[in-house]
């Protein structure tokens, strides 16, 4: 997934990015497919990024399947 971010916030959004995708995976064994979808949804949002739906299914798959998921941040 390729996010887009002003040059002077990369790393911002990088570390941001991070921290969101740290704590619903530090939950995730405890939550179903889509409860894990909404929390997605509404944390990536706060932090500024917005899921396309097959990027959304299939990080949500990743997180459940305990696979890496691939962010890239651009500008």
């Amino acid at each position: 997934m390729r996010i887009h971010s002003d040059k002077n916030q990369k790393w911002d959004m990088a570390r941001n990015v991070s921290a969101e995708d740290r704590k619903l995976r530090s939950t995730s064994n405890e939550t179903k497919a889509h409860t894990l979808r909404s929390e997605a949804i509404k944390g990536f949002r706060s932090i500024g990024v917005d899921f396309a739906k097959s990027d959304l299914d299939e990080y949500v798959s990743s997180v459940l399947d305990g696979r890496d998921y691939r962010f890239v941040i651009t500008f």
